[in-house]
């Protein structure tokens, strides 16, 4: 709790603000999170391989080194510490014994002004220190902590609230919204938030559900200071809790029989370290503050051959732009990843709710605002799942066979709070090769407070203008969510190409029985102009990383398929602001050639960015992507139209997309699984 003391702040105060929710990750993660009774979690191991996060120690070292530099004090702030990877040759080279080569990177915050460092942690020597000019780094915990009291002691804001007859300040929660960039001259060189707020008189666990709509505090965070405050005139506030708690749902169903998963002999998943290994999967797993799971070094086991199939995958960035063009929620259009932090506020999972009793809980180390080390506390589990489906199976009535396999996956899930939303991050693997990413969205809808109770009322079609009327006085806005993932395939080797397969109608000859019929065209993608692709239902295609040297046993070139499922496109214009900032929005696929420089979609610094980094910049340059080693980008969409069912908390809805192997293997890689014991 010693940042709460640091900033003056009571500590009642804090609980009910909104900053609370976007804190509460590290709240918990500092060791309030709850127990696990017979959840095994996986102990900290001494390094043991070059992509192992960061540890205690070497965060201290960090600190050590920058503070004998002469670059750091006691006020200096972290918005990032992380990994600085080996050269990819190096690490892939690398054999268990030898040497293990570290170095951490740091985004350092000086004032107003921010560096970047990298800091040779074996050799405990600064590597290199740069400034940035022109940037604003990711949130700080202190900051989004501390712009709430800077809003409550403003006069202005005082008397807005007055006006509705709130005098208890402490009754109120402000939430540290980034601004996004619109041109606007007065906020250039500033570093900003705005702030709405909530009033959480009655309220329980939905501290969102009673907007104080109308009033909006801009707050310079360098400064420490309100620029301005917006009053746009009084808007009845809800009078209902709008809580979920199974006192405040009314009449409950009768109690479900269990139906938890049990594993009486134990868990198949070996973990070597951070190494995993399940079936015939091995991969390396780390937690980052900012992007959150990083799975690297993915191989399958085929038949005592180590087969590469990626390097790394992670989420690289999300967007999440609101549709009202109101003076209070125009400018929301959420980078969550580069502006909050998806690690930093992920939540502790707890066992038998967000996993099975049966998952392993892993508690990373991650650094806080001041580069001190602290244990996130179950933010990642891993687990086993069977859902009752066959993996395979054939019944035959000719001669009354049957065979079939039960399916099994490995999970790895971590669940980030951000704001209002709780997104579930799954990486799931299966028995097939294949591999799935799933995001998995619920919490509560952003809601903006209006004078319609009902669609009967004479400004229920005003106010329902950009969303739906969820509650009498309650509008959730429509929105999106696109989540960019860097996948780094290495399919076979780091030596690939990208195709496409066009699938379109063949006509036959007029003396054939049949009009017509669909073909494949493959077409090999050179450059990252040709790679920008997007999804076409009328000119379908499929999208594949394929091996340049490698065939399977009859000849054919080994590949894998990002494979979408279900997804949206970005319908704003292309010149508008958030577009620009967000430009990875524009297509749903990107291919570039590796750089380990390019790991943020919408670049390094997308907090208040003009959109001038990132992944319509680095593909400006038109690169050869063919036959060499290449990183796919793919943009998960979705667009959200509110609805009644979201309130008072959304049942989680999953979206996702797959890597599926094309010929990679000589025939099915789930043939050789054993028939259950009876």
């Amino acid at each position: 709790m010693g940042i709460f003391r640091r900033l003056g702040l009571r500590w009642r105060f804090v609980v009910v603000s909104l900053v609370t929710l976007l804190a509460i990750a590290a709240i918990t993660l500092i060791g309030m999170g709850p127990g696990f009774v017979g959840a095994p979690v996986l102990a900290q191991t001494p390094l043991l391989h070059p992509m192992d996060a960061l540890t205690a120690e070497e965060y201290a070292v960090v600190k050590q080194v920058l503070t004998t530099a002469g670059h750091i004090n006691a006020d200096s702030r972290f918005p990032l510490i992380t990994l600085h990877e080996p050269p990819k040759p190096q690490v892939l080279e690398w054999q268990p014994g030898d040497a293990v080569p570290r170095s951490a990177f740091a985004i350092v915050k000086q004032g107003a002004d921010t560096y970047e460092a990298v800091v040779d942690l074996v050799g405990r020597s600064l590597t290199s220190w740069e400034q940035v000019e022109g940037v604003q780094p990711s949130l700080l915990l202190e900051e989004i902590i501390g712009v709430t009291e800077l809003t409550i002691s403003h006069p202005e804001w005082q008397a807005a609230m007055q006006k509705r007859g709130i005098t208890d300040f402490t009754q109120v929660f402000c939430a540290p919204l980034a601004v996004g960039y619109y041109g606007q001259p007065e906020e250039e060189g500033r570093r900003l938030l705005k702030v709405p707020c909530f009033d959480t008189r009655g309220t329980k666990n939905n501290i969102f559900g009673k907007p104080i709509e109308g009033v909006l505090a801009i707050v310079d965070l360098n400064q420490k200071e309100v620029l301005r405050v917006i009053d746009q005139g009084i808007i009845p506030i809800s009078p209902d809790s709008h809580a979920y708690d199974e006192a405040s749902v009314g009449q409950l169903r009768p109690p479900l029989k269990p139906t938890a998963i049990a594993q009486p002999e134990g868990s198949n998943i070996t973990f070597d370290n951070r190494l995993i290994n399940w079936q015939k999967w091995s991969f390396h797993l780390r937690f980052d503050r900012r992007l959150g799971t990083i799975l690297s070094l993915v191989n399958y086991d085929d038949n005592g051959r180590k087969r590469p199939i990626l390097y790394q995958g992670a989420l690289s960035e999300i967007f999440v732009p609101y549709m009202d063009s109101g003076e209070a929620w125009y400018y929301r259009t959420y980078m969550d990843t580069g502006e909050y932090g998806f690690g930093l506020l992920a939540t502790s999972l707890v066992a038998g709710i967000d996993c099975p009793t049966t998952a392993t809980f892993i508690s990373p180390t991650l650094a806080d605002d001041e580069g001190n080390p602290y244990t996130a506390e179950n933010a990642i589990c891993v687990f086993e799942r069977s859902q009752g489906d066959p993996v395979w199976r054939h019944s035959e009535v000719i001669n009354q066979t049957y065979e079939g396999r039960p399916q099994v996956d490995l999970v790895v899930r971590m669940i980030s709070t951000i704001g209002n939303y709780d997104y579930a991050l799954d990486w799931v693997f299966s028995q097939t090769g294949t591999i799935q990413v799933m995001v998995g969205a619920t919490g509560m809808d952003g809601v903006k407070g209006v004078l319609a109770q009902s669609m009967s009322d004479p400004t229920a079609a005003d106010d329902t203008t950009y969303g739906t009327l969820l509650a009498p006085g309650l509008v959730g806005i429509n929105h999106d969510h696109f989540f960019s993932f860097r996948l780094d395939l290495d399919i076979d080797g780091t030596t690939n190409r990208i195709v496409k397969d066009a699938i379109a109608t063949q006509s036959l000859p007029t003396d054939h029985p049949r009009r017509s019929l669909w073909q494949p065209t493959t077409q090999v993608l050179t450059t990252e102009s040709d790679a920008k692709l997007n999804l076409s239902y009328d000119r379908p295609s499929r999208w594949r990383v394929v091996s340049s040297d490698h065939q399977n046993f009859v000849g054919n070139p080994t590949s894998y398929q990002i494979m979408p499922k279900a997804n949206g496109v970005n319908l704003l214009m292309p010149e508008d602001y958030p577009t620009r900032r967000a430009g990875f929005v524009k297509h749903q696929l990107w291919v570039t050639p590796y750089n380990p420089d390019e790991i943020y979609a919408a670049g390094k610094y997308p907090n208040q960015s003009k959109g001038d980094d990132g992944l319509p910049t680095w593909t400006n340059q038109n690169r050869a992507i063919a036959d060499t080693d290449i990183v796919t980008w793919y943009t998960l969409g979705f667009h959200h139209v509110t609805v009644s069912e979201d309130w008072p908390i959304m049942p989680t809805a999953w979206h996702g997309f797959m890597l599926k192997p094309v010929n990679f293997f000589d025939r099915n890689p789930a043939l050789d699984l054993r028939k259950p014991a009876s």
